[in-house]
């Protein structure tokens, strides 16, 4: 079976259709706020569940290392365009431009990581075994232990609720 390969525009897609769905938009802003998980990282976990492909740990570190150019950049605009929240006194206008420009910095941090994601040579779960049984994606094991979420309750909850909003 070949490796699979995706190209950003296609998980760009993909992530804002995800993002819209039910409640992963607060699931992921929960992971990312309080356990300093990577939302785009998190998206492709998700990608990789839904499409019976398996990221082992070494493979999804490279996943993150190719974010971490941009992340510092990407946590000092956020907190910026939180800051100007009109919520919080700043202008509605003002908003509204830091949000594009923050998805703007999300899109760039997608492609570095969509390059890095198509060097690895990620197995896939055959078709037939996923199929009405429950297989466990060692995705989600990676995920965690990326991120060191193995001793908290609250984030392994958070993944299990993601996860469940897969379905």
């Amino acid at each position: 079976m070949p490796t699979p390969s995706l190209n950003s525009k296609t998980f760009w897609q993909y992530s804002v259709s995800l993002y819209a769905t039910g409640d992963i938009a607060p699931i992921a802003l929960m992971l990312q706020d309080n356990h300093k998980v990577n939302v785009n990282v998190l998206l492709l976990v998700c990608w990789c569940l839904q499409n019976n492909v398996i990221i082992n740990l070494a493979q999804l570190n490279a996943v993150i290392k190719a974010c971490e150019p941009s992340e510092a950049t990407l946590k000092l605009h956020r907190a910026s365009r939180k800051a100007a929240h009109p919520d919080k006194g700043g202008s509605a206008d003002v908003y509204e431009t830091l949000k594009k420009e923050e998805l703007t910095l999300e899109r760039q941090q997608q492609e570095a990581m969509m390059l890095a994601f198509n060097e690895q040579v990620v197995a896939t779960i055959p078709g037939n075994a996923a199929l009405g049984a429950n297989v466990f994606n060692a995705s989600i094991a990676a995920l965690i232990n990326a991120y060191n979420l193995r001793d908290s309750q609250e984030a392994r909850h958070l993944v299990s609720l993601l996860v469940n909003q897969l379905s």
